[in-house]
C-alpha cells in the first residue's frame, strides 16, 4: 500500500492519521505513507517531528466565517486544486484516507481525478462539511457513531475512532465510595475560556471540603483562574497551563468536565469515565452538541448547554453527581462499553479492502456515489 492521509488542521483529526499510519507501518513495513495538510495546521509542527513526510496547500475555512475569509477560500480553490493535482502526481498513492478538515477536499478530489480509491474517517456524530461533500465520491467510510450512517454509502463500518493505547488501559472504575469526590476539568484549544469562568464562578456553591479537583486552564486564563481558586478558599485544587500524562488523571477522577471534541470523547469512552460535556457552540454544524448528545442519549455522559448553564447551575450538577457515586460508576460503565479498542485495526482492514477493490485501479475505475 502506499496511503496518503490527506486533511487536518486540528490535534484531533491529525492523530487519528498518525495512529493508523504507525499501525500499517507495523504490519507491513514495506507500505508507503505520506500526508498532506494545510499550511497553518498543526499538523505542520506534529507529522514532521514523527518523522513522516509532509506536503501542505493553501485554503481556508467556508463554514462559520466572515464574508470576507469566505472570499479569500473561494479564491484559494483553484490553486490549492493545481497544487493538489501535484501532490498526488509526486507520491502515486495505492489510497487516500481523508482525517477530515478542509485541505482533505481537494486532495481528495485530486486523487480521485487519477483513479485513487478515498476512505473516510468520520469522528464526530454528524459528519464535517468536507466528509459530507467527500461521501459522494468515496468508496469506503470509518465512523464513530452509528447516527451518521446515512450520510455514507459504500463500504461503511462503524469502526470508533484511534486513541492513545494509555487510555484503554486505565482500571475499570471502581466507585471509590466514603472518598472524597475528583473532578478533572479541561477546556481544549477552542473553547477553554468559558469552561474556565464557569467552574470559578461554581466554586463558592461546590462543597469544597469533599472536593478534590484537577484543572488545566491553558495559558491564557492561569492567572485569573488560580486567583479565583484562591480567593474561594478551595483547599483541594491543583490548577494546571498543561496537564502532560491526560491518561494518569483520566485514571485518578470520578468525574470529568470538558468539551466535546470527536477525540475528547473517544478518550472518555476509552477511559469508562463520567462525563459532564459542555459543548463549544460555533463548533462547525454543530458537532459537539451532536457528539455531546450521543453520549447523553445512551446514559454515559450529562450534556449541558453552555448558552443556558451559569456557575451555580453548574455547582448543583456536580454536588448531585458527588452525591450519587452509584449513577457515576453506571455512566462509566455506559461509557467504557461504548469504546472500541480495536478501532485502528478495524479501520486498517476498511483501507485494505477498498484499496484492494476490483475496478479501483486507474482512472474511472472508481464508483461515483
Amino acid at each position: 500500500m502506499r496511503v496518503l492521509f490527506a486533511g487536518g488542521g486540528t490535534g484531533g483529526h491529525v492523530y487519528m492519521g498518525i495512529a493508523l499510519a504507525s499501525l500499517l507501518r507495523q504490519s507491513d513495513p514495506s507500505a508507503g505513507v505520506s500526508f498532506a495538510g494545510s499550511e497553518k495546521g498543526i499538523e505542520n509542527r506534529i507529522v514532521p517531528e514523527l518523522g513522516y513526510p509532509l506536503e501542505t496547500i493553501k485554503l481556508g475555512g467556508l463554514k462559520n466565517v466572515g464574508i470576507a475569509r469566505r472570499l479569500s477560500t473561494m479564491a484559494q480553490l483553484v490553486p490549492a486544486m493545481f497544487k493538489s493535482i501535484g501532490i498526488v502526481r509526486r507520491f502515486s498513492p495505492s489510497l487516500i484516507v481523508s482525517v477530515g478538515g478542509y485541505s482533505a477536499g481537494p486532495l481528495a478530489l485530486a486523487g480521485r481525478l487519477r483513479g485513487v480509491p478515498l476512505v473516510l474517517i468520520e469522528p464526530n456524530a454528524y459528519p464535517g462539511f468536507t466528509n459530507r461533500i467527500l461521501s459522494r465520491i468515496a468508496q469506503g467510510a470509518a465512523l464513530a457513531w452509528e447516527d451518521c450512517r446515512e450520510f455514507f454509502k459504500g463500504e461503511v463500518e462503524i469502526t470508533g475512532i484511534p486513541v492513545r493505547p494509555d487510555f484503554h488501559r486505565i482500571p475499570e472504575y471502581s466507585g471509590r465510595k466514603g472518598r472524597p469526590f475528583r473532578l478533572l476539568v479541561f477546556g481544549g484549544s477552542q473553547g477553554s475560556r468559558p469552561i474556565n469562568n464557569l467552574v470559578v464562578e461554581a466554586l463558592p456553591y461546590l462543597s469544597n471540603h469533599e472536593l478534590e479537583i484537577v484543572h488545566q486552564t491553558g495559558p491564557y486564563d492561569f492567572e485569573k483562574v488560580r486567583e479565583g481558586y484562591r480567593e474561594s478558599k478551595m483547599q483541594n485544587a491543583n490548577i494546571l497551563e498543561y496537564i502532560d500524562d491526560m491518561p494518569e488523571k483520566f485514571s485518578w477522577c470520578d468525574l470529568i468536565l470538558c468539551r466535546a471534541g470527536a477525540s475528547t470523547v473517544a478518550e472518555i469512552t476509552a477511559a469508562g469515565r463520567a462525563s459532564i460535556l459542555v459543548p463549544f457552540p460555533q463548533a462547525a454544524d454543530n458537532h459537539q452538541r451532536k457528539n455531546a448528545e450521543a453520549l447523553g442519549r445512551r446514559n454515559a455522559s450529562m450534556c449541558l448547554l453552555q448558552e443556558s448553564l451559569s456557575g451555580k447551575k453548574l455547582a448543583e450538577h456536580i454536588n448531585g453527581l458527588a452525591r450519587d457515586r452509584d449513577r457515576i460508576a453506571a455512566m462509566a460503565a455506559r461509557a467504557r462499553e461504548l469504546s472500541r479498542p480495536d478501532s485502528s485495526e478495524k479501520i486498517i482492514a476498511l483501507m485494505q479492502r477498498v484499496e484492494g477493490s476490483p475496478g479501483q485501479d486507474s482512472g474511472s475505475g472508481n464508483q461515483d456515489h
